[in-house]
């Protein structure tokens, strides 16, 4: 299956032949405790990057449980891995999910 950008000046162009940015994703499942998305974020400021999107919010079917999604531009895979089991650590995280996807670079 392949990919394609419309750009004004090159009109439809394969993805493949665009420089594409990864973007690691992050879902952290955490206790609804009031230091969840402090303890988790802090992990991911002691790698000095910040997230180009983050979002929090209680689960609608556990209001106990709190889920914290959020990415990551530009990060090396190895540094993306070693984000995800360093929130494996935090006190209050029970699940991390990592995925990855490709950008067009704009």
């Amino acid at each position: 299956m392949s990919s394609f950008v419309v750009s004004l000046a090159q009109g439809i162009v394969p993805m493949s032949s665009l420089s594409a940015q990864r973007v690691d994703c992050f879902s952290v499942f955490s206790a609804a405790d009031p230091s969840a998305l402090l303890r988790i974020l802090e992990a991911v400021s002691l790698l000095g990057v910040l997230p180009s999107r983050c979002h929090s919010a209680p689960l609608e079917t556990d209001p106990n449980q709190l889920v914290v999604d959020f990415q990551i531009a530009g990060l090396p895979l190895e540094r993306a891995q070693l984000l995800a089991k360093r929130l494996e650590r935090v006190i209050t995280v029970t699940q991390v999910l990592h995925s990855e996807k490709r950008c067009a670079a704009a």
